[in-house]
């Protein structure tokens, strides 16, 4: 592990990722909190073509995470790929105020998520790079709620803002262009690269500490069943945008309807970090099963709840269950992988979470369209349940990933 300073027994380098995760979700946040009410009220499009757009766009930002992966296990440079995609995420976010159409959104949304996509792997590679074998769990944890914090933040001033501006969307997504300006200007001061790296290298011969092409077949079995895991998961995780919408339902001004994010992201910031220390200690099996039932929880009280109060509560499971489920997950994939494939294995990881977010959300349109939101929710709980017993079929006690 690279010899740099340390902080709470973590290197600094992850805790300046997390601090520049907090201003990149900070920005994200000031534009994607607003635009479910934004592409409904301003250009007219319907709850069931922002789930299929929503879709779409996170697909598209997922398939990028494999090719940013990959290119980052070419390069052995993480930092190199972030950067890019750090610098183009702060040039897109103030051209949301240029939309115009539905056309004109979905191209910038989707230049949005490619360059979000250029982020994720390469980021969660390095912190697996960075991070002791010991802290994985609480290095990850500690990034989500980095990231989530400046999500609650961000909400926070997105509701001050659209208040004072009568509701002013398009001045709101130009000042989102200042906490990603100085997001970039932090990682390319603050972040090193590491000079050594784990365990995984001493373990195979020279040639084999170098990226070659087809290399993820080299991935195992563990790895595998993860990913089995997840895929049926994500199944019952459509887009945020239908708690929103699910708010409005009982009554949810609109100007208030940022506060459904600042809950959502409260659930992660709150849980992320004690999760990701637990699951350094104990199976990581048992704390992916709470996320699990969060997520089952939330579900019920968007069936059932019909007030603000325990619409809130469900909001705020759904963001629990976000807190623990992804950092156990990346936690399970950086166990299993050695370090010059890790951003490949990542990149798989986030490809398969795009592609049932894409299907979940296309199946939660129509069952909001034509029955209801609440059998939305409902076909959500069914594959919650489906992916606990999953997780004891393909994660089985005796399985070395769950330590």
């Amino acid at each position: 592990m690279e010899n740099q300073r340390k902080f709470w027994g973590l290197p600094l380098s992850i805790w300046i990722l997390g601090s520049t995760g907090f201003l990149i979700n900070l920005a994200t946040i000031m534009v994607f909190s607003q635009m479910p009410i934004f592409m409904k009220y301003e250009l007219g499009i319907t709850e069931a073509q922002i789930g299929l757009i929503d879709g779409f766009v996170e697909f598209i930002s997922h398939f990028m995470r494999i090719i940013a992966g990959s290119i980052s296990d070419i390069f052995q440079n993480r930092k190199v790929i972030l950067a890019v995609g750090y610098g183009l995420s702060t040039i897109i976010k103030p051209l949301f105020a240029l939309c115009s159409s539905v056309g004109l959104l979905i191209a910038i949304r989707s230049l949005d998520r490619i360059t979000n996509g250029l982020q994720a792997s390469p980021r969660d590679a390095l912190i697996g790079d960075l991070a002791p074998e010991n802290k994985r769990g609480a290095s990850y944890g500690l990034s989500k709620s980095f990231k989530t914090a400046g999500s609650v933040i961000g909400a926070t001033l997105v509701a001050w803002i659209m208040s004072v501006t009568n509701n002013n969307f398009r001045f709101l997504f130009m000042l989102a262009f200042i906490p990603a300006c100085v997001a970039f200007i932090l990682f390319m001061i603050g972040v090193k690269e590491p000079k050594h790296r784990d365990k995984f290298k001493i373990k195979v011969s020279r040639t084999e500490t170098k990226f070659r092409w087809g290399a993820f077949l080299e991935l195992k079995g563990n790895y595998w069943r993860i990913i089995a895991v997840l895929l049926i998961f994500e199944l019952a995780h459509f887009g945020e945008s239908y708690l929103s919408f699910r708010a409005g339902e009982v009554g949810v001004k609109i100007a208030h309807i940022s506060f459904v994010m600042v809950l959502f992201n409260m659930g992660q910031f709150l849980i992320s970090y004690p999760i990701g220390i637990l699951s350094d200690k104990f199976q990581r099996r048992y704390i992916l099963l709470a996320g699990f039932l969060f997520m089952l929880l939330g579900n019920m009280f968007m069936i059932y709840g019909t007030t603000e109060v325990l619409i809130y509560a469900g909001v705020f499971f759904w963001g629990a269950q976000m807190g623990t489920t992804q950092s156990v997950f990346v936690s399970m994939i950086s166990d299993e992988t050695p370090q010059y494939i890790r951003g490949t294995a990542f990149g798989i990881f986030y490809l398969v979470n795009g592609i049932g977010i894409l299907v979940a959300s296309k199946i939660a349109g129509v069952f909001w369209e034509f029955y209801g939101s609440t059998y939305a929710f409902a076909y959500s709980a069914i594959m919650t349940v489906v992916s606990i017993v999953a997780l004891f079929v393909f994660l089985p006690r005796h399985n070395k990933v769950l330590h």
